[in-house]
């Protein structure tokens, strides 16, 4: 892969430079000065556990410290904010706590270095630092208003296929039957890598019906198939390729809010993460809706899209025989859509074990708080005194990633990439698995499009 700065690894010393200096705003925010001092926080206690940002209902912690704070406004004017952004910043704060925040940043991360999550804003932002912060505050609000933690990523797939069944709640039964449908049709999958080892998500753009699914529905399962994919994620790779297959796309496949959804979310809230976006086959009509679309994107977001007609050209892109049969490639794949297994996730109803590792989790997290001010600090200082802060706050990083695959299966629900061994225990990824895995012996049972009633039957 080409070597870019920016990104860990290859930080020049100005961009470490901004690096710190946004971590010293997070750290102010996070109030470091207190756990320094060795005062414990409340979100400690399992109790408070799932009231950080993963919830919607999210109000100002029982001991009533509210995260904006004099100390943070004094950084953030240090850092040239003005006192209109600064205004926003309270008030994007006014509903959440230190001890929220603390836990908050620890979902997001999920199995990223923190490092990795901060640098994607201030790269966003072009380096930044205040607008940087603001950005990065803004996603994690909206991603607590989408539900992120607490429904798409805990309640996937089999809970939606038990919903699905429900004969008294039937609009809901509707809903989570639309949503299976999305996986089902293949409207969108994950499959392999591009030349750059980015995962390769492919978009069948002509099974897209507008009347056939609501807005949450879409939504929804653009935010499943989002964080699905932040799985595959792991260094050096950072970003994604996708592509869009327009093969047989028609004017009524066309719907303008989920387009202006995908955006809003690469764009504001996972920004960074698009390696490379690929229309291919395009007819000529879908030229006039790409000015439109090309209208609401970023020019960074542009500069990313490449137009491909042959396969000759996603070979560019994608070695030949990583290409599907479908796209005229090389490689003897297809999708096909595993269900959910009957007791894949038994194990998110063991909140014992949960709380103990995420208890774990919330220490980890504040060692690295302490690191990361003692990094920020020795950077002042000579370089042995800094290379071993940073050394040793590399570690906690570390640490910090395996506790995260822990947790996993606790609070997760399992998806379509478990079920066929792409994503395998203790985070470890295998894009092309050889063999069948075992749970796709054990897929349940089911009519996908009859409109039968589902029968889930365990055959453990």
């Amino acid at each position: 892969m080409a070597t870019t700065t920016g990104f860990i690894g290859n930080l020049t010393q100005d961009q470490e430079a901004k690096l710190q200096q946004l971590w010293s705003i997070v750290l102010t925010l996070l109030d470091v000065k207190s756990l320094q001092n060795g005062d414990a926080p409340a979100a400690t206690q399992p109790e408070r556990q799932s009231t950080s940002l993963c919830r919607a209902d999210t109000v100002v912690s029982a001991n009533g410290q509210t995260a904006f704070t004099e100390d943070l406004s004094r950084v953030l004017q240090k850092n040239g904010m003005n006192s209109a952004d600064i205004k926003s910043i309270r008030e994007t704060l006014s509903n959440s706590s230190i001890d929220d925040l603390r836990s908050g940043l620890l979902y997001i991360a999920k199995h990223d270095s923190p490092d990795v999550l901060l640098l994607r804003f201030l790269r966003a932002r072009k380096w930044d630092v205040g607008k940087g912060f603001g950005m990065m505050l803004r996603a994690m609000v909206w991603r607590k208003n989408q539900h992120v933690d607490d429904k798409v990523i805990a309640n996937p797939e089999l809970d939606a296929l038990i919903t699905s069944q429900n004969t008294v709640d039937t609009a809901a039964a509707k809903e989570c039957k639309d949503f299976l449908d999305q996986m089902r049709m293949g409207k969108c999958y994950m499959h392999g890598t591009d030349r750059q080892g980015r995962p390769v998500l492919v978009v069948r753009v002509k099974f897209h019906q507008p009347s056939k699914q609501s807005e949450a529905v879409i939504n929804r399962f653009i935010l499943h198939t989002i964080e699905t994919a932040r799985l595959l994620l792991a260094p050096p790779t950072e970003t994604v390729t996708i592509i869009f297959d327009m093969t047989g796309f028609g004017l009524s496949n066309m719907e303008y809010a989920p387009v202006k959804f995908i955006i809003e979310c690469f764009q504001e809230n996972y920004p960074e993460s698009l390696g490379n976006m690929l229309i291919h086959n395009s007819p000529w009509v879908f030229s006039g809706i790409w000015k439109i679309i090309k209208g609401w994107m970023d020019p960074v977001i542009v500069s990313k899209v490449n137009f491909t007609s042959k396969v000759s050209d996603l070979e560019k892109f994608i070695a030949p025989e990583q290409i599907p049969k479908e796209l005229k490639g090389k490689e003897d794949w297809a999708y096909k859509y595993i269900e959910p297994v009957a007791g894949e996730n038994d194990l998110m109803a063991d909140t014992e074990t949960r709380d103990r590792i995420f208890a774990e989790r919330l220490k980890i997290g504040e060692e690295l708080l302490l690191r990361t001010s003692e990094w920020v600090a020795a950077s002042q200082q000579d370089g042995a005194a800094a290379a071993t802060a940073k050394s040793q706050r590399t570690q906690t990083i570390e640490t910090l990633r395996q506790n995260y695959w822990q947790l996993d299966p606790y609070v997760r629900g399992r998806t379509y990439l478990d079920r066929v061994g792409v994503v395998k225990k203790g985070g470890k990824i295998d894009f092309y698995p050889s063999a069948e895995a075992p749970e796709m012996a054990k897929s349940l049972g089911v009519e996908h499009f009859e409109g039968t009633q589902v029968k889930v039957v365990d055959l453990r």
